[in-house]
């Protein structure tokens, strides 16, 4: 938790919060990894101290490749010591293709159409619509015909935008919530409430045509 605030306090654009997801959250984010087949390939965008990768890693079998990206050096040295090193010495990795990147999704060499799951933590809402663009273009790019992406906002986040922002601020929010909403109507988007996170987040899936 030290390791997350310290981080997220210096990079408060690119965390978006200053608690990691409750296990719940983690659960909803990696459920599409839980139902889907082995052997899978799975894709995490953004896990900083990997809560979601703690759940998505109980979760692989023997055959499965996943591949984690993170931007955060520091994120990235604490999934190593705290996260992959333990997995590893519990002897759980046996057949297990996992790869950590640091660096931008939009910059990792991964094959299009590949991944039967994209489970990305980002904060959307905090950034230019134009990244947004960018960073769920890659996501979708990689994801096989009838893959399906998750990712989270937490509840409220837009309407606290808009009223601390000013007009430009006001027009990249609602041009995201644009975006989010043809998204979910173009990929039979669905959206599930989870309470039981600080705060409440609001967890969306999108399947790939």
């Amino acid at each position: 938790m030290i390791q997350f605030l310290s981080v997220a306090f210096r990079n408060m654009k690119t965390v978006g919060t200053i608690c990691p997801s409750s296990p719940v959250l983690s659960r909803a984010l990696a459920a599409p990894v839980a139902e889907a087949r082995s052997p899978r390939r799975v894709l995490e965008v953004g896990p900083g101290t990997g809560p979601v990768t703690r759940e998505i890693l109980r979760l692989l079998e023997p055959g499965d490749r996943f591949d984690i990206v993170e931007l955060s050096p520091e994120f990235c040295g604490d999934l190593e010591r705290n996260v992959l090193v333990p997995w590893r010495r519990e002897g759980q990795a046996s057949g297990v293709e996992v790869e950590l990147h640091n660096a931008a999704i939009q910059d990792v060499g991964l094959e299009e159409a590949s991944y039967d799951c994209v489970v990305c933590g980002l904060p959307f809402n905090n950034f230019d619509i134009t990244l947004v663009e960018s960073i769920m273009g890659r996501m979708l790019d990689v994801l096989r015909p009838g893959g399906e992406l998750t990712y989270f906002a937490y509840m409220g986040a837009k309407a606290v935008k808009r009223t601390i922002s000013d007009g430009a601020g006001r027009d990249n929010v609602d041009a995201i919530e644009r975006r989010e909403r043809n998204l979910q109507l173009s990929h039979a988007g669905t959206r599930r409430t989870v309470l039981a996170n600080f705060p409440p987040a609001v967890v969306r899936r999108l399947r790939k045509p």
